[in-house]
């Protein structure tokens, strides 16, 4: 099934897709369909991210794990308390 994609793109992209498809005898449809096509294999050839080696050290704090803890349950009773009322 086809569907219709409508996007605004830059002038000057427009252009140089109009020369490019003129010079190599495709369409416009079949140059955005091979370009999709193109940018999806490179995306999925790409290793994907190390989740772990993102993520290390994001939750190092200065403070104890209680401190955290004590601090996250007063905001979050406060929040109740404040629904509540």
């Amino acid at each position: 099934m086809q569907k219709i994609f409508s996007t605004r793109i830059d002038e000057a992209l427009l252009n140089e897709m109009d020369r490019v498809t003129r010079r190599a005898g495709i369409t416009k449809k079949q140059f955005l369909e091979d370009a999709i096509r193109a940018r999806a294999r490179e995306l999925s050839a790409a290793p994907a991210p190390d989740v772990w080696e993102e993520t290390r050290g994001a939750w190092k704090r200065r403070e104890r794990p209680a401190t955290t803890v004590r601090t996250a349950r007063s905001a979050f009773q406060r929040s109740i308390e404040r629904h509540q009322g």
